[in-house]
């Protein structure tokens, strides 16, 4: 018994580190998102600034207009992506907790095997010390 509780204890602690990594993993995921889009918008200023200080501004309204509109549906799709991923990191969170709790239920079932193998120890003593002959209880 007291080799499965250890060994549940060590898989469980073992869940917690990989959801742990996971957890990161997907904060990073977020962040690069968050920087991609942050990027898009600074194209997106430049070129409104560009074309309102540009005397050939008519002429390039044509492109710009394109590659504002390809600017926006990019940074729709990423801001779809990073609310994806931030419910990922959510995720990742909840289930590092809740590895946690598994990690936490395992080391007090660790702890109550050895308390019961060490009581079980007393209670061997004790009774061997009973069955010999001129000794008594402590």
């Amino acid at each position: 018994m007291a080799g499965r509780t250890g060994d549940r204890l060590k898989r469980a602690q073992r869940l917690v580190a990989v959801q742990e990594q996971m957890r990161r993993v997907a904060e990073m995921e977020l962040a690069a998102t968050r920087e991609r889009a942050a990027g898009i918008e600074a194209d997106r200023a430049r070129l409104l600034s560009a074309l309102a200080s540009s005397d050939h501004g008519p002429m390039l309204l044509e492109a710009t207009a394109k590659r504002l509109r390809h600017l926006a549906t990019e940074a729709t799709a990423l801001e779809a992506e990073a609310a994806a991923q931030a419910e990922a990191v959510r995720e990742r969170g909840l289930a590092r907790k809740r590895a946690e709790a598994l990690s936490e239920r395992r080391a007090e079932d660790h702890r109550r095997a050895a308390d019961k193998r060490e009581d079980l120890e007393r209670l061997d003593g004790i009774a061997a010390r009973l069955g010999r002959p001129g000794t008594s209880l402590p």
